[in-house]
């Protein structure tokens, strides 16, 4: 590596490292062992965050599957990855130690877009190039990855016909081009954010229990790198080693908004999937390939709820921006529900609903971002979507109320 380019990589790890070690300032031990942290939750407020930390001792295992490597570590060797047994109450299987630490760079884009002034440059090398998730052989697993790679095992590419919709969006939003070319930085410090949180981790989530499907069905059942080794990634990039910057966090703060969230805070759908993650495992473990595809229609089925509610909210928080005079507001928040929509288009096309039988063009008018935002409303955004959740067996109860 050139000096130059290697003295650009020092400190972009330095500033991420700083920004990580901010986030994980003031962890303390609970009484059941577990880690509490305080992280950035999606809406860029701080929220506590807990998940088991126990060693395994197990060797560090190169990527199966995930997002490409697309850098290496800054002296070329891979640093000590703390050994886990497992997140947010799920048990891994396999060794996802690494794995489970993208989401940190996720944190760390977070804590650079709300910056004033921001710093797209910081994002952009951290986006492409990773730090926290680096293999045994000192290669780094990059958000840009898995966004700029063709062949992932979900319905992205094909729902947007295009080859890497999901990098597309995201580096449109840092370079203010495309359909960010009129955009603010609020509205792009948003595309960013969702693009990257909930845009990539969901459908890198998504790529892990299809590939994980795949392998089952091919036999390849190996705890350490068949199909349950998969499964585990997918826990791994939907939690993680920090929720908060996860789409697990999503899924939380959008049950508050809509009352369907347990006591504790945790979102029903958070519930359901993480009982959903559990009882595939089991089946892949067993080689009950029958079980584990109900398992993951039913994780897709509660991401479904979710990106619904978020789809729902933000059309008519835009809507609200605009009645009360502020366009700014609306302009960004109209952008934070086109990437949650963008989330959702392909989640219902793995879920098994055929989109050209559904009317979105009323929803594709709302979250144009070429036109002027708060042109319709969240009810505008549940009517359109009714057909679909309607086929999935998803009632109202389910997506809850706005308050």
């Amino acid at each position: 590596m050139p000096d130059r380019l290697a003295s650009s990589r020092r400190r972009t790890v330095a500033i991420a490292m700083s920004l990580s070690g901010a986030l994980l300032l003031g962890a303390c031990a609970t009484d059941d062992g577990a880690t509490v942290r305080e992280i950035g939750t999606e809406d860029g407020s701080s929220a506590s965050s807990s998940g088991s930390a126990s060693g395994s001792g197990s060797a560090s295992a190169p990527a199966s599957g995930s997002g490409s490597a697309s850098g290496t570590a800054v002296d070329g060797t891979a640093p000590e990855v703390e050994q886990v047994d497992g997140d947010g109450g799920y048990t891994y299987a396999s060794d996802v130690s690494a794995h489970r630490l993208v989401v940190r760079d996720v944190c760390v884009i977070n804590e650079l877009r709300s910056a004033d002034p921001i710093d797209y440059d910081a994002i952009r090398e951290i986006y492409t190039d990773g730090v926290h998730s680096v293999n045994s052989d000192g290669s780094v697993r990059s958000v840009a990855g898995f966004a700029t790679a063709e062949d992932r095992n979900n319905a992205v590419a094909a729902t947007f016909d295009a080859a890497t919709p999901l990098d597309d969006f995201v580096t449109a939003a840092l370079d203010g081009e495309g359909i960010f070319a009129d955009a603010g930085d609020g509205a792009r410090a948003q595309g960013i954010a969702k693009g990257v949180q909930n845009q990539i981790m969901v459908a890198w989530t998504v790529h892990e229990l299809n590939a994980a499907i795949d392998k089952a069905e091919a036999g390849e059942l190996d705890a350490d790198e068949g199909a349950p080794h998969n499964w585990d990634e997918a826990w791994a990039f939907y939690h993680g080693a920090e929720p908060g910057c996860a789409p697990y966090a999503t899924a939380d703060s959008r049950a508050d908004n809509f009352g369907t969230a347990t006591d504790d805070g945790t979102a029903q759908s958070n519930v359901a999937i993480l009982a959903a993650m559990e009882a595939g495992r089991d089946a892949l473990l067993e080689g009950d390939v029958d079980a584990a595809v109900a398992a993951r229609e039913e994780i897709l089925r509660n991401l479904i709820v979710t990106y619904t509610q978020a789809s729902v909210r933000y059309a008519t928080v835009a809507a609200q921006d605009v009645a009360e005079g502020d366009l700014e507001a609306a302009a960004a928040h109209q952008a934070e529900g086109l990437a949650f929509f963008r989330v959702l288009r392909p989640l219902l096309a793995d879920a098994g609903v055929d989109l050209s039988t559904l009317d979105l063009t009323a929803i594709d008018a709302i979250y144009d971002l070429s036109a002027e935002p708060g042109t319709g409303d969240g009810d505008v955004v549940r009517e359109a979507l009714a057909p679909a959740l309607a086929e999935l067996g998803i009632d109202d109860a389910e997506i809850g109320t706005l308050s």
